[in-house]
């Protein structure tokens, strides 16, 4: 059993971390139930993706205790066990659908690293973010060396990556780090309203949406310019444009198709 499931409603699918032994720590069978379930979200018709961690926990990161029943066959194929980790982040982060990381309590090290990969996070009062990586002589291996700085500046994420530091979810909420923040047992349906609004929404121009604001991070202003423009070209011929302008005007909801 990998800890893992995965379930299609509304729209979104949900991947859900189920580890109440481990606070849903990651070893190799976990990472390729959950680089399965976002592969295979596209296949299945959803319209986004939420990740979520349960019993008290969003993810503690790798699970220490598989590194040390490999010993020295770790280290020898620690090049190996590593892309297996930083190939989770791509397939999220490359995923043409958004993606949500639904966050109770700890998203500590790689745990960290998968709810920044995410689009868009939500937390619970109780959450909190670590990159406790130098706390054992590691840096972070999942992008926050990359991400953190985009999210939240280049001073606090040395601050958190330097210090492996806490970061708690009043102060997620205030760095931007977390769209909202809610009483753990309003989590679900917090996160709920937030998938279907990207489930009722166009498909093409989300997707667009989510590639653009990504890439211009690092792209010129010409260039990000220029790639607009042929995404809205694109989305101006849609079918989907005709029915959000003709929903507009008849004071209804569109329908959209990704058309």
């Amino acid at each position: 059993m990998s800890g893992v499931s995965v379930e299609d409603r509304g729209g979104a699918r949900w991947i859900t971390l189920d580890r109440p032994d481990c606070r849903n720590a990651l070893d190799p069978d976990v990472l390729g139930a959950l680089r399965a379930g976002v592969d295979g979200a596209v296949p299945a018709g959803a319209r986004a993706i939420v990740i979520v961690g349960r019993s008290g926990a969003f993810c503690s990161g790798a699970d220490l205790r598989y590194a040390i029943a490999q010993g020295p066959e770790l280290i020898a194929s620690v090049e190996t066990h590593l892309a297996h980790f930083q190939d989770l982040v791509r397939a999220i982060v490359s995923s043409p659908l958004p993606t949500i990381a639904a966050v109770d309590g700890a998203a500590y090290g790689f745990g960290c690293d998968l709810a920044l990969a995410c689009d868009l996070r939500v937390a619970t009062s109780r959450a909190y973010f670590q990159e406790g990586f130098v706390r054992i002589g590691l840096i972070p291996d999942g992008g926050g060396t990359w991400m953190l700085p985009h999210l939240v500046g280049l001073s606090k994420a040395l601050e958190l990556t330097l210090l492996g530091e806490k970061l708690d979810a009043a102060s997620a909420l205030h760095f931007g780090l977390v769209a909202k923040v809610v009483a753990p047992d309003e989590l679900d349906a917090a996160v709920i309203a937030m998938a279907d609004k990207l489930v009722n929404g166009p498909p093409l121009a989300i997707g667009h949406i989510k590639r653009l604001v990504r890439s211009g991070l690092s792209k010129s202003f010409d260039e990000a310019f220029r790639d607009e423009g042929a995404a809205q070209t694109e989305c101006l011929r849609s079918q989907d444009c005709i029915e959000g302008i003709t929903g507009f005007f008849q004071k209804r909801p569109a329908v959209f198709t990704g058309r």
